[in-house]
């Protein structure tokens, strides 16, 4: 077996229009066609691919309980034993004016020995994300510093 790339990953969330909102605004992913699931969700595309699938979690027995099992979404904030997800991405200045004109707080660091440079943002439901920029790129911290500040 060989693993191309991430397909896509799944969030239950209690806050389905929020989240929409987060990763149109904060990750420039657009909402595109879904199967007709009988629980309400949203695809998020990355150009032709539906790389962020969101379900809106539901307080009794329903479709997504039905489709996927049920899963106690609550115990650890949102995210349960998932920690982040990660994208790959080019342009960190743009990024980084992005979350500045959306007002959206970011940690920012240096992976060491790599210098690859971190910025990792909170959805609206507890999860990190995390968006990883190659060293070739301009940040707005000392890149030679793990630990920067935490951006406003």
């Amino acid at each position: 077996m060989k693993i191309d790339r991430l397909d896509h990953f799944t969030v239950r969330t209690a806050k389905l229009a929020e989240t929409t909102t987060f990763f149109e605004q904060v990750a420039g992913l657009k909402v595109g066609p879904r199967p007709p699931f009988r629980f309400d969700g949203r695809w998020l595309y990355n150009g032709e691919w539906p790389i962020v699938h969101l379900a809106a979690n539901e307080p009794s027995e329903g479709g997504l309980h039905a489709y996927l099992g049920t899963r106690d979404i609550d115990r650890d904030g949102g995210s349960g034993v998932l920690d982040h997800i990660a994208f790959r991405c080019v342009d960190l200045p743009a990024f980084e004016a992005r979350l500045r004109a959306l007002g959206m707080g970011y940690r920012a660091r240096t992976v060491p020995a790599q210098h690859e440079y971190q910025v990792f943002v909170v959805d609206p439901n507890g999860m990190t994300i995390e968006f990883i920029f190659d060293s070739s790129e301009t940040a707005s911290w000392d890149g030679s510093t793990e630990y920067p500040s935490e951006r406003p």
